[in-house]
C-alpha cells in the first residue's frame, strides 16, 4: 500500500507547539519534547501506510488515534491525512483552541 502524506493544520500545528513549550519550561530542557516528537514521527510513519487504524468518532468522518495521554484527531480526504487536532488529556477541556 502506498503511503498517503500526512498534513498538519494550523490549530494541530499550535496545540502541539504549545504542549512542546509548557514541556520544555517546567523541565529547563527539550528531553521530554523530542521524546515526544519521535512517538508522533513514528505514529505518522504508521498512519501514513494504515489511515484506518484510528476509531472512528461520532461524525463518523474524524477519527482520533491515543498516544499514552494525547489524542491525535485527524480526517482522510483526498488520498492526504490531515491531523486535526493535537490533545493532551491531562488539560481542562475550557483550554482546549476554540
Amino acid at each position: 500500500m502506498a503511503r498517503k502524506e500526512i498534513i498538519w493544520s494550523r490549530r494541530a500545528k499550535n496545540e502541539l507547539r504549545i504542549t512542546l513549550e509548557y514541556f520544555n519550561e517546567r523541565n529547563g530542557n527539550s528531553n521530554y519534547s523530542l521524546k515526544i516528537l519521535n512517538e508522533i514521527d513514528d505514529l505518522t510513519k504508521t498512519l501514513s501506510k494504515s489511515e484506518l487504524i484510528g476509531r472512528l468518532t461520532s461524525n463518523k468522518k474524524t477519527r482520533v488515534i491515543s498516544m499514552k495521554v494525547y489524542l491525535i484527531f485527524y480526517e482522510v480526504n483526498n488520498g492526504k491525512i490531515e491531523i486535526l487536532s493535537f490533545w493532551d488529556n491531562r488539560q481542562k477541556t475550557k483550554n482546549r483552541l476554540k
